[in-house]
């Protein structure tokens, strides 16, 4: 990748740069050759600060967000994949794919007790089976896409139609709207 000031290296080589949930999910998957890893000084974790520390295009990023929607007593998490510098779209966009009346942001103490991530770098690979990925549709455009890795010193590399083959993925228009 021309210009990114990051190594991204083999899965298999660098376990100590995921939580467990998020290795075992792309070793059980069989992704380990097309994830890779990179560390990363957390200071830089978030999306402006990681483009300008490490040349990465903002083109490039995305961000995880994990909401909660409720019908009655029933509750669904969703991890929310959106393009960096946009915002969820927590409407009917939302609402429907979980069959959900109301949504908000899910409790993080919750979110990261349950993935074994820590704040800050939630990532949708390796989230709890019950979680739907709900992807904006535009983010399949782009050839390779960088994530959180679970761990705020960690990102991963992949090509974003690996989440075609993920079976609680709901491809989604409009999920993402302008800053």
């Amino acid at each position: 990748m021309n210009g990114v000031k990051l190594e991204f290296k083999d899965i298999e080589e660098n376990k100590e740069l995921l939580p467990q949930s998020v290795y075992d999910y792309i070793v059980s998957q069989g992704l380990s050759k097309a994830i890779r890893v990179a560390k990363i000084d957390p200071a830089f974790a978030d999306g402006e600060a990681l483009s300008k520390e490490y040349d990465i295009p903002y083109e490039m990023e995305l961000n995880c967000l994990v909401v909660e929607g409720r019908r009655g007593e029933a509750v669904r998490y969703a991890g929310l994949v959106l393009p960096y510098g946009r915002r969820a779209n927590m409407n009917s966009k939302v609402r429907g794919p979980l069959d959900v009346k109301k949504v908000s942001f899910a409790d993080l103490e919750y979110v990261t007790k349950v993935s074994g991530m820590e704040y800050g770098s939630i990532t949708p690979i390796g989230l709890p089976e019950d979680f739907v990925i709900l992807l904006e549709k535009e983010v399949l455009d782009r050839e390779q896409v960088i994530v959180g890795g679970g761990l705020a010193c960690s990102k991963l590399l992949f090509d974003p139609k690996l989440f075609l083959n993920m079976k609680n993925c709901v491809i989604v228009e409009g999920i993402a709207k302008e800053e």
